[in-house]
This record gives structure tokens, C-alpha cells and sequence, in this order.
């Protein structure tokens, strides 16, 4: 049980089978009684800055499985066979951005001129994956996949700013500082979602530091990148629902000359809300019915499971 007090307001005690996720931003203080069980609960508790960013998260320190798991993680990230595993993801990731694009004309019955064409362009991009086993050079593939998932990204957003009221429109993507209402909602969504996703992977025995495709950025937990990708259209139906339903209220967000746009405590409590929702709905995923949570934490494993059992080749 979890007891939480506003700073004015009652407090309320909090059943743990209810607690998703705590998350701590400035300001909020935590007893270590609370942080001990949602430890041995394995309840992520995670620490924000004021615009999203992930700070840093409380765990056990114990990864869930044998080493034998990151020791071939290391030769995967380096192989062939983790390049095409990189495309099978960025491929969902396509295809999300298909459903979630033919979803928001749909429900909002959209006519925006050039739809059809970019997701044909999209669409596109997600065949290419599918034969992407013909191109045996890393290098090439490297280029190729980045190549593919930026041409994708810019039509989708390119979309999206098509369809989004006055009051939301963004010019393309922006994240420190962001430019917009829109791009802060988003990076603040997003800085919900990768520490999920490192969690998740800690707890099936990977190493979020051992990347495939962003291998290459120092310091920063570079699987997060690769394995964040399917999911990320989840936070952007959320920021896109809030924002055409009028959800926000009128003081979400905050703004400086220097550090752009930001979610401010009201928005704060709404995006929270709603975006743990969602992630607590139940949607079939490779022939499982599971919280979107949950397929978040099944995808790791079964990374975890082929890592264990494997040979890897170059």
C-alpha cells in the first residue's frame, strides 16, 4: 500500500496492484519505506526534471538473468544478425505509424491534401525492411536503415502537423529546447516511455548500454534507442488525442527564451493520467493479448531468450 498527499489537499492510500510507476519531479518528497516496496514490488520509480527528462531510476541493482545473456549481447550488437534484428523493429515501427495515421483520419475524419501520398512513402519503407536480408554489408546496412527511418519519421510528422488545430501546429520535430506545445508534450511522453523500456530491459538480464544501431553514442543506454522505436507511436497517439479533444488545460505549459517550451505542473498531471491509461489497455501483439505495458517487458524477454540460446556469427 502506497499513501500519497498533495502538497494541499487529502491524502489517499493507494493499493500497490494499482501502482504502475512513480514518478518524481521537483519538489516531491518519498519516504525510503515507499522506495523499498516499490523495489521488491518491482514498481519502476523514476526521477524527471521539470520538462521530462529522465534523470535516473531506482532499482534492485540486480539484472534478471545470467551473464551469458550480455556476453552475447556484446558480439550481437556488433553482427549482422543485430542489424536485421534493429530492421524488424523499425519496421513495427512503420507500421505503427500506418495504423496510428489511417486511425486519426478515421476518428477525425481528416481531408488533408498529400495523406495517401506520404503513407504510401511510409508504406514503402516497411516492405523494404521485410526484404532487408538481401543486404549482407553492415555498412550498408547501417546506412540504409537510417536512411529509411528518417525518411519515414519526416513524412509521418509532416502528416501530423497537417492535422494538428492552430493552437498545436508544429513545424517538424523538436526536443531541447522544444519550439512548441506540441514537441514539448511529445519529448515529455517520450521521457515517460524510455524509462520503461530500460527497466524493462534490466529485468530480462540485458544491458541497456549495449546497443545495435546507435552503438556508437558513448554513455547513454543505446538498446533504449534501438527497442524504444515500436512503441513510440503509443506516445504520440497520446499527445495527438490530447491535443485535438482539447484536453489540456489552459496553463499546461510554460515558456523562456531559453529553454523553449515545457509541461508545467497542471499538464503535468494530466499527461501522466492519461498516458499510464493507456499503457494499462490490453492490445494483441504477436498473437498475445497483454497490457501495452506488458508487451513492452515480453519484447526484452524474448530478446533475452534468443541471446541466450544462440550462436552469434558476424
Amino acid at each position: 500500500m502506497f499513501y500519497v498527499k498533495p502538497r494541499d489537499g487529502e491524502g489517499q492510500a493507494l493499493p500497490l496492484r494499482k501502482v504502475k510507476a512513480i514518478f518524481l519531479c521537483q519538489g516531491v518528497r518519498v519516504s525510503t519505506d515507499a522506495l523499498e516496496l516499490a523495489i521488491r514490488s518491482g514498481v519502476p520509480v523514476l526521477l524527471i526534471d521539470r520538462i521530462g527528462r529522465p534523470l535516473g531510476q531506482v532499482w534492485s541493482g540486480q539484472f534478471g538473468s545470467i551473464a551469458t545473456i550480455r556476453k552475447n549481447q556484446a558480439l550481437f550488437s556488433m553482427s549482422l544478425g543485430g542489424l536485421y534484428y534493429v530492421s524488424g523493429l523499425l519496421r513495427r515501427r512503420a507500421e505503427g505509424q500506418l495504423k496510428m495515421l489511417v486511425r486519426l483520419k478515421e476518428q477525425y475524419r481528416l481531408q488533408q491534401e498529400g495523406w495517401d501520398r506520404g503513407m504510401e512513402v511510409i508504406q514503402g519503407i516497411a516492405e523494404r525492411h521485410k526484404a532487408v536480408k538481401g543486404i549482407t554489408d553492415k555498412e550498408a546496412l547501417k546506412q540504409s536503415l537510417r536512411g529509411w527511418e528518417g525518411t519515414a519519421t519526416r513524412h509521418y510528422f509532416q502528416l501530423l502537423a497537417a492535422a494538428m488545430p492552430s493552437e498545436y501546429a508544429f513545424n517538424g520535430r523538436s526536443k531541447r529546447p522544444a519550439y512548441d506545445p506540441f514537441n514539448a508534450l511529445l519529448n515529455y511522453l517520450y521521457g515517460m516511455l524510455y524509462p520503461m523500456v530500460e527497466l524493462a530491459q534490466m529485468k530480462a538480464g540485458l544491458d541497456p548500454y549495449n546497443g545495435i544501431l546507435h552503438a556508437d553514442e558513448y554513455n547513454r543506454p543505446t538498446l533504449v534507442f534501438d527497442m524504444i522505436e515500436p512503441y513510440r507511436h503509443w506516445a504520440e497517439w497520446t499527445a495527438v488525442r490530447l491535443c485535438m479533444e482539447g484536453l489540456l488545460p489552459a496553463d499546461a505549459f510554460e515558456e523562456s527564451e531559453r529553454e523553449g517550451f515545457w509541461l508545467a505542473r497542471p499538464g503535468k498531471n494530466v499527461v501522466i493520467d492519461t498516458f499510464l491509461k493507456y499503457l494499462d489497455e490490453k492490445v494483441s501483439q504477436q498473437g498475445q493479448l497483454r497490457r501495452r505495458a506488458t508487451h513492452i517487458d515480453l519484447d526484452a524477454l524474448r530478446l533475452a531468450g534468443m541471446l541466450r540460446e544462440m550462436e552469434v556469427q558476424g
